[in-house]
């Protein structure tokens, strides 16, 4: 984003173009009339080359006229106040480098790692957990992720304020002997920096976001940051273990299978 003051009707350097702009207009129509007033003067001397609210953005590509004194403006001559965050379509974005490491289900867990962020003229960057409309958040031992147990909840034992979301689920998983087990699961998800400082998660309405089904994101400061995230189960009464851990020890019947769904969506202003 560019910070300008309010000093000029015509954009620097853009004198010659105001003069163009009259199509031949008499000797002193270039220039920008009075140099530096707004209103009808500029408009009439200028064209679509004036500046009028003084931001640094002609009036032509200025999708925000009338922005504040002193206010810092995107390329698109609009500042903080006047845009929303929106869904970043492709990935990645941002011209960045995501790098996958380890296993959501084993020991120590998957780490993502994002470098390389060109912020370009954006104000924030949002990256919102669980926000794919498509595909239900949380974990299954026995197929599909289909019933409500299958789908993770907040936890309250979450430290958003230290970067770190907890959500809970219900699973069940099917045996060889057609008993079922109802397990308890958890998504345990940690942010931070590309110095490893931790990164507070939000509510949507903290984060001024209107996600699609996401609830919980993370406002992305500078240009690289990594989320380290591992999902477990534990029997009634027993210990929290890697999800795939449990699994590939349990007495599962033929064709059993297990499913897991969780991801993060880029959103920006």
């Amino acid at each position: 984003m560019r910070s300008t003051g309010h000093i000029l009707a015509c954009v620097l350097g853009a004198a010659a173009g105001c003069a163009n702009a009259n199509s031949g207009g008499d000797a002193d129509g270039g220039g920008g009339g009075d140099g530096g007033g707004t209103g009808s003067n500029a408009d009439a001397s200028c064209g679509d080359a004036c500046d009028t609210d003084g931001d640094g953005v002609v009036d032509a590509a200025d999708d925000c006229p009338g922005t504040p004194p002193e206010i810092p403006v995107n390329m698109e001559g609009c500042s903080d106040s006047q845009v929303n965050p929106t869904l970043e379509p492709d990935f990645p974005p941002f011209g960045l480098t995501w790098t996958p490491t380890g296993d959501i289900g084993r020991a120590g867990g998957l780490t993502w790692t994002y470098t390389g962020i060109d912020r370009g003229d954006l104000f924030h960057i949002y990256w919102v957990v669980c926000d794919d409309p498509a595909t239900p958040c949380g974990v299954s031992l026995d197929g599909a992720i289909d019933a409500p147990g299958d789908r993770w909840t907040f936890s309250t034992l979450s430290a958003l304020g230290a970067g770190r979301i907890i959500f809970d689920g219900a699973p069940t998983i099917l045996l060889h002997d057609n008993s079922t087990v109802s397990l308890t699961s958890r998504l345990v998800m940690t942010i931070v920096d590309g110095n490893n400082t931790p990164i507070p998660f939000a509510t949507m309405s903290g984060l001024g976001i209107t996600a699609r089904t996401g609830s919980y994101g993370a406002q992305i400061p500078a240009t690289a940051f990594t989320v380290t995230a591992i999902i477990e189960v534990q029997e009634s009464g027993g210990s929290f273990m890697p999800y795939l851990d449990y699994y590939d020890a349990a007495q599962t019947g033929m064709g059993a299978m297990s499913s897991v769904s969780f991801g993060g969506s880029f959103y920006s202003e």
